[in-house]
């Protein structure tokens, strides 16, 4: 398991991210960000928190390295879906993304349509 602060600091510094934004999207103070970046080990839920606003699976502080994220991977075939690092909220927002522009197509499909006479 690594040293979750200094890790945590590592990875702020080396994504150029603020502080003061990580702070504002958690709930807590720039200053108790910097008291995280000192610690060896957090509570899993403000881990939780963390990562996601800094991009960063959980497990990346567990040992975890990209190359078993590879060694784990397969090949999706068929109408099977996979979403690599990204958590359920994410994917909820990608879906409507994609639904909206699927809508938007079509609207602009029908009025092409329209205007050649089909």
């Amino acid at each position: 398991m690594l040293p979750i602060g200094p890790e945590l600091k590592r990875i702020i510094e080396a994504k150029h991210i603020i502080k003061k934004d990580i702070a504002s999207q958690i709930g807590v103070t720039p200053t108790y960000i910097s008291q995280i970046m000192q610690k060896e080990s957090i509570d899993c839920a403000l881990l939780d928190k963390l990562c996601k606003v800094i991009g960063v699976p959980a497990s990346h502080f567990f040992g975890e390295t990209a190359q078993a994220n590879q060694a784990n991977a397969t090949t999706i075939i068929g109408n099977a879906e996979a979403v690599a690092g990204a958590t359920p909220n994410e994917v909820a927002t990608l879906r409507e993304l994609l639904a909206e522009k699927e809508r938007t197509i079509q609207i602009l499909l029908s009025q092409i349509g329209s205007n050649t006479g089909q």
